[in-house]
């Protein structure tokens, strides 16, 4: 069974084929990669996987299940989009502690440790509205980190993030993969890609091709 499984997926929108029978699969403890233009569809695509998005034609599995644009996503999936969804007028702890209590996860000793994990102070009283791109990133991750998630997706995680943050990011990336978790990323930032990925795709007119590795590196 494969952790992401898509098979001939489409998507028009607007009448612009935005993807033409996009096929991929990644493994547990599998760290893929996929790059595109401004544009090319790769935010699509990732809201796809997780069922945010219809397709007009294919498959979406995750974890063995069929996804749907209706559908719950099943238990352990993370996501983390750009920017993250965040409640703007609490602070960084408080967002924790909402998503802690709805699914009857971690005690605040344990959300405290987590926040100051990702570089983020669990004391600070500003609220996540005056946060800079680079916290809510951290604050995003966090909140993927809480779930021990088997899959995760992630779009531009280096957005924000000056080097301590990406340096902290590429270690968060590596426990997680560690844990056996599959990942999948979205950028443009193609050394930074090439550093933490096992496969690194394409998404260019639509279509989605493995680009090796080594020929990304400069």
């Amino acid at each position: 069974m494969w952790a992401v499984e898509l098979n001939g997926v489409h998507k028009s929108i607007k009448g612009n084929e935005i993807l033409k029978g996009v096929s991929l699969q990644a493994s547990t403890s599998e760290i893929v990669g996929i790059i595109g233009t401004n544009g090319s569809g790769k935010t699509t695509l990732l809201r796809i996987i997780c069922g945010l998005t219809s397709v007009n034609d294919g498959v979406v599995k995750l974890l063995g299940q069929k996804i749907l644009s209706t559908s719950t996503l099943p238990q352990g999936i993370g996501v983390v989009f750009d920017p993250p969804g965040l409640l703007a007028d609490l602070t960084g702890l408080q967002n924790l502690i909402v998503i802690a209590k709805i699914r009857n996860i971690m005690t605040t000793i344990e959300l405290r440790q987590l926040i100051m994990k990702v570089g983020l102070k669990p004391d600070d009283k500003r609220t996540v509205s005056k946060y800079s791109q680079g916290m809510k990133k951290r604050l995003g991750l966090a909140i993927i980190m809480m779930e021990n998630p088997r899959v995760v997706l992630m779009d531009e995680p280096t957005n924000g993030l000056d080097q301590k943050g990406i340096s902290a990011l590429r270690g968060w990336i590596s426990e997680l993969k560690s844990s056996g978790t599959c990942i999948v990323i979205v950028g443009h930032y193609l050394e930074e890609m090439a550093a933490v990925c096992d496969a690194i795709y394409t998404l260019e007119d639509g279509r989605l091709t493995q680009t090796p590795i080594e020929s990304l590196v400069k």
